[in-house]
């Protein structure tokens, strides 16, 4: 085999196709692994390719218009008057408008929290229809007298169709069931969700909610001519006239909230798939390090007639590729059967029909990241076989000396010089995905603390096992002592194993424990008398009723805050418009309007940390800023304010920052005024109150008796929401993180395959002494129970670690708890998982007869 013999590339492939072929059984398992990572990170992306892809192709559907423009608070006379001038030069435009209230039945005492949707039904939507359950049309069945609702509005108030829902005071007949807006999905803020009624503009109006300073979205729906105006030349006519608009999007691009929700979610799923793929890459070095094992001689036999290293290591590169590759097709074909269940995942949020695709961009992307990282984590055990000598077929039953100092210490420094590029490349990888060098930067900062901390822990197990059978190896069961014993059995990899299960584990609990804490933990962590009841849009006029509904309740005493809430538009900061402050992402809340209170002395609960805040009187425009809009305006005590109240300048000075050390209804503005400085302004009042929770019903119904069109949010319902939230991502998560259980199981699969030829001849040798196929059999099982326990133990352990830095880092949650359950069930079901694929790896080595076996030897 010369070293410049031409062609031995072809020479090696076939060489390696034969190899693979000879044996197809013991390598199933790790294209397997492979497709499971594969499949799992096509499914996201291909998902998610289609999605965008609908979401352009229906735009026009999706927004019911050509052109929206979103924005809080009612428009401006000049606003309406500039959107006539519109329609007069042939722009269609319409109104709708989001706002939460209380609604009742007269058959269901208890009121509840509905999400009203105000439109025109004779021009709504401009595209796309309202699909009602009867079948007829929206305009059909909406008058000022009657609304049409969800089908879950039907089932909190117990009505049916024909029946009377009582909204802001109004009685209306329910005149069918929704079933779809087109819409729905593009509505921006909290207006969107909860029990769904859609009434017309004139109903609106009969209930009163609206208000000046009312909290409501309010949508402007734009459908243009077929010529006359152009699409961008109407975008910035509706800036003009919206010029604090929270967004103008047209058509041609998709929903920028929508896009960036997505964005995220396929970010932070294709890396958790990608765990699961390195998992199925783990696999396949663990394969391909049992298969060099078993071909030294061969590998000898080739370095003695002449073949070079790097030769031999083409060959079994060929073969990893071909493994590598036969994955990814596998996984890219079951990509799509994901692809397929996510629509059913995520259909209570988006009930809308996307049309699958498989792009060949995902196609490419699934082979490429299958094929490299399979190549990568081969890199390793392909090494070794520079290290192979061709005297080695001839000494191979001889103990050889160990190796200089100097020699294991260069051996190590390229161990270590590839385990970086293993993980480099990871990063890379991950970068790739996300398109973010700092996200691939901390996804390799966690791959390597996550892979050294289940090493660690496994390595630390294992020694603890030996060491136990040492010390009590008399004391001990004889299955339990052989199956201790079997774990270091040669090419077994109990640690590569362990260490693969250990991460399915891990993700799964994770995920569970987040979901389980996050609003369990936000309850328990509320200080004592927070608020637990909101009051929206109060009226000034409504107060004292207010405050005296409140007082009459049991146990009420004083425990509520009601403040004054105005709306403004800050225009300069000492004098520079801020506009040319170059604010970005969240902190663009201050370009439009936003609400303000004002308060005559230093709240409760609120801490001054620069300047001074004024005496109770003051008729001084002064103004007190919170800590964080502080910083992002980079504001000190003495700079001045330029605001714009319902076309009122009002300039006022910064006296004082201030800081907010416990909830109170304040808290929801970051400014806050002198007094006489908002006076004459118009005001909504919001409260917050603390009952105990089996009063908050009545606290619900007294109000709403009294003043229907105010608005009662308790906590827990808002937290039901919140948990639907959480539940729908944990699902999701779920799903995903299952793969890497999948791929570690695999491994299991495959290690027991791989100790095969050990395993028989294990078993003829046990027999031949005496040993019953049960006891046999009892072996095998403690050693596959000890792997799922041990791997359990290991998974459950750092999930709950996992799960504290993600619910103290993100959730600001305190008191973090160990939960040793979640251990426990995570090692029973692991020791089951293990134990059940052990099983249908090796049950046909406890049929082999011994004289067949040893007449082989």
């Amino acid at each position: 085999m010369p070293a410049d013999r031409p062609g031995f590339s072809g020479t090696a492939l076939r060489i390696a196709w034969r190899e693979l072929w000879a044996s197809p059984a013991k390598f199933i398992f790790v294209v397997v692994a492979v497709a499971a990572g594969v499949g799992s990170l096509t499914g996201v992306r291909g998902f998610s390719e289609s999605f965008r892809a609908m979401l352009l192709a229906k735009a026009r559907t999706l927004m019911a218009a050509d052109l929206t423009v979103t924005g809080f608070g009612s428009p401006t006379a000049d606003q309406l008057a500039a959107l006539e001038k519109l329609e007069a030069r042939g722009i269609r435009v319409t109104r709708v408008t989001h706002m939460l209230t209380m609604g009742s039945s007269s058959g269901h005492s208890d009121p509840v929290m509905m999400s009203v949707k105000a439109v025109d039904p004779t021009v709504y939507p401009f595209y796309g229809t309202v699909k009602m359950a009867s079948g007829r049309s929206l305009s059909a069945l909406l008058r000022d007298d009657t609304v049409a609702a969800g089908e879950d509005v039907l089932i909190r108030t117990r009505t049916k169709v024909g029946d009377t829902l009582r909204i802001g005071g109004e009685d209306f007949r329910i005149a069918g069931i929704v079933v779809s807006e087109p819409d729905r999905m593009t509505v921006s803020g909290s207006m969107s969700f909860g029990l769904r009624v859609i009434i017309t503009r004139g109903g609106l109006d009969r209930t009163g909610l609206i208000v000046p300073g009312s909290r409501s979205t309010e949508r402007f729906l734009f459908r243009l001519p077929a010529q006359g105006i152009t699409i961008e030349q109407a975008r910035q006519e509706a800036k003009k006239i919206f010029p604090d608009a929270a967004s103008v999007v047209d058509y041609r691009e998709t929903n920028p909230t929508v896009t960036r929700g997505l964005d995220n979610a396929t970010t932070f799923l294709s890396i958790v798939s990608l765990i699961a793929l390195i998992v199925g890459a783990l696999g396949v070095a663990m394969a391909m390090n049992a298969h060099l094992q078993q071909h030294m001689d061969g590998i000898a036999v080739m370095k003695s007639i002449g073949a070079r290293s790097s030769q031999v290591m083409r060959i079994y590169a060929f073969e990893t590729a071909i493994l590598g590759l036969a994955g990814a097709v596998l996984g890219i074909t079951g990509g799509y059967g994901v692809e397929r269940i996510f629509p059913h995942l995520i259909g209570r949020y988006f009930k809308l029909h996307v049309d699958l695709m498989f792009g060949w961009g995902t196609v490419v992307q699934g082979l490429a990241i299958g094929l490299l990282t399979t190549m990568l984590f081969t890199v390793p055990p392909l090494l070794r076989i520079r290290r192979v000598r061709p005297s080695a077929i001839l000494r191979r039953n001889m103990i050889e000396g160990r190796a200089r100092w100097w020699r294991r210490w260069l051996q190590s420094g390229a161990a270590l010089g590839v385990s970086f590029l293993i993980l480099v490349g990871m990063g890379a990888i991950a970068a790739w995905l996300s398109r973010s060098p700092m996200v691939g930067l901390f996804f390799l900062i966690a791959l390597v603390a996550g892979l050294v901390s289940l090493s660690a822990v496994a390595w630390l197990l294992l020694r603890l096992l030996r060491w136990l059978q040492r010390r009590a190896s008399l004391r001990l069961p004889g299955p339990v002592r052989h199956g201790i014993a079997n774990l270091y059995r040669p090419g077994n990899q109990a640690q590569t194993v362990l260490v693969a299960l250990g991460v399915g584990v891990m993700f799964i609990s994770s995920v569970y424990l987040v979901q389980h804490s996050v609003v369990t933990r936000m309850m328990q962590n509320m200080p004592v008398g927070m608020p637990n009841v909101f009051l929206i849009d109060i009226q000034p006029s409504q107060q004292p009723g207010v405050e005296k509904v409140l007082r009459s309740l049991p146990g009420m005493g004083t425990s509520f805050e009601i403040v004054p809430v105005s709306q403004v538009r800050l225009k300069a900061v000492n004098g520079k418009s801020i506009e040319g402050l170059n604010l970005q992402g969240f902190n663009r809340r201050f370009l439009r309007s936003y609400g303000v209170t004002s308060a005559a002395s230093l709240p409760p609960g609120t801490t001054v940390l620069k300047g001074v805040w004024w005496k109770d009187g003051s008729t001084e425009p002064l103004i007190a800023v919170e800590e964080q809009a502080a910083s992002v305006l980079k504001l000190l005590p003495g700079a001045l304010l330029d605001f714009d109240a319902f076309g009122r300048d009002i300039r006022v000075r910064v006296a004082a920052v201030y800081r907010i050390e416990r909830f109170r209804m304040g808290g929801i503005t970051e400014f806050s005024f002198t007094p006489a400085t908002l006076a004459g302004l118009p005001v909504i009042e919001y409260g917050g109150v603390h009952v105990k929770e089996e009063n908050i019903g009545r606290l619900e119904r007294a109000l709403y008796n009294t003043f229907p069109t105010i608005t009662v949010v308790s906590v827990a319902e808002a937290l039901s929401v919140v948990q639907e939230v959480v539940d729908q991502v944990a699902l999701v998560m779920r799903f995903l993180s299952a793969f890497a259980i999948l791929a570690g199981v695999i491994i299991l699969a495959s290690s027991v395959a791989g100790t095969r030829f050990r395993r028989i001849r294990e078993v003829v040798i046990l027999k031949t002494l005496g040993g019953t196929r049960r006891r046999i059999a009892s072996v095998f099982t403690v050693e596959f129970l000890i792997v799922g326990l041990v791997a359990g133990f290991m998974g459950g352990l750092l999930a709950n670690g996992f799960a504290n830095i993600m619910l103290s880092q993100r959730f600001e949650v305190k008191n973090l708890t160990f939960h040793p359950w979640v251990v426990l069930v995570a090692m029973i079901a692991t020791a089951l998982v293990a134990d059940v694929t052990g099983w249908l790896a090796s049950f046909r080595i406890l049929g082999q007869k011994p004289l067949e076996v040893l007449r082989e030897e």
